[in-house]
């Protein structure tokens, strides 16, 4: 049995249709555990009126207070999952959703392909994270592009260490998981940028990212997306970049790198004895960033990788990075 985790937190304008995109699925073989943080629309009637359509196939995760933010609602049910708290009968994989995309009816089978292809080569022991593309749709459902990786002009399969920290490429939406990473979950970092790049570093450290090239879902664009998707654009972004303080965004952008240090220092305090040792070494030279000045920040970020993709981007943050 698979389990489908979705978090809902005033959703109720796609909700009900991506509830069905998820249950009308090629196979029938998984759970939706759902999870509601204090919606305060019609989110909670729908999800109610859905799971007596479906019946035992969704199953409500008790939430007794808020998370705060959506990477700690699913970290913190990715928690439950992990310590036993959620029994799931013979679980396997594990699978995120957000509540306002549409799923294509083979997300989970070629998803589970890849993570069952995975653990044939290197055994049900290793922690293994699969993500995948997604096609981008505006609010009313129209394509926007065929492929979001190309839109952003994102690698495919770049997992590279010191880039991972400071860039994250796993787009949450798409991600599944198996059982032996799960069990890296059952602590809740204090502090995290996002779920998906919480889990994209702990599948990096302790086993294999794999990514399938293939659209899995729609990823909806409607301006009220906790993240959303820019078009990347070369000058746009330099553009950007040198107007920040001007354009009031400096102090977004300093904050943002200071999410990535705080998340940094949460994965050496979970795992910092646990760390293979080259990556503990990148990891200690990446949040030595923070105390260093702009040269210093230039060659320590050279010397060990620790730099986005692609390179006008890795340039802009080694000229603008600043804590």
């Amino acid at each position: 049995m698979h389990c489908v985790i979705l978090c809902t937190y005033n959703g109720e304008k796609y909700l009900e249709k991506q509830i069905r995109s998820i249950m009308e699925q090629d196979r029938e073989d998984f759970c939706l555990l759902y999870s509601d943080d204090g919606s305060s629309d019609s989110t909670k009637a729908i999800l109610q009126s859905l799971q007596e359509k479906y019946g035992r196939r969704m199953t409500a995760f008790p939430r007794p207070m808020h998370s705060g933010s959506p990477a700690k609602h699913f970290l913190s049910i990715l928690s439950a999952l992990a310590k036993g708290e959620v029994d799931i009968e013979n679980l396997e994989y594990i699978f995120l959703a957000d509540q306002d995309d549409c799923w294509f009816p083979d997300k989970l089978s070629r998803s589970i392909a890849v993570l069952r292809e995975e653990e044939r080569k290197f055994g049900e022991s290793l922690p293994i994270l699969c993500h995948t593309d997604c096609a981008l749709v505006n609010a009313k459902g129209e394509l926007l592009t065929k492929s979001y990786r190309s839109y952003q002009k994102l690698p495919g399969a770049s997992y590279r260490f010191s880039r991972l920290l400071l860039q994250n490429h796993v787009t949450g939406a798409s991600v599944g998981i198996n059982k032996a990473l799960l069990q890296y979950c059952k602590e809740i970092p204090a502090e995290v940028k996002m779920h998906d790049h919480w889990l994209a570093l702990l599948a990096n450290c302790f086993g294999e990212i794999q990514y399938l090239p293939y659209a899995t879902y729609a990823y909806r664009q409607h301006g009220e997306n906790v993240l959303g998707a820019k078009k990347a654009s070369v000058l746009e972004e330099c553009g950007e970049r040198l107007s920040a303080s001007q354009s009031g965004k400096e102090e977004a952008i300093r904050a943002s790198y200071q999410a990535l240090f705080a998340q940094g220092r949460e994965l050496k305090r979970l795992f910092g004895e646990k760390l293979p040792k080259e990556k503990k070494k990148v990891l200690e030279a990446f949040l030595s960033l923070e105390e260093k000045n702009r040269l210093g920040k230039i060659i320590t970020m050279a010397l060990f990788g620790i730099y986005p993709y692609p390179l006008y981007r890795g340039i802009g943050a080694m000229l603008f990075l600043d804590s």
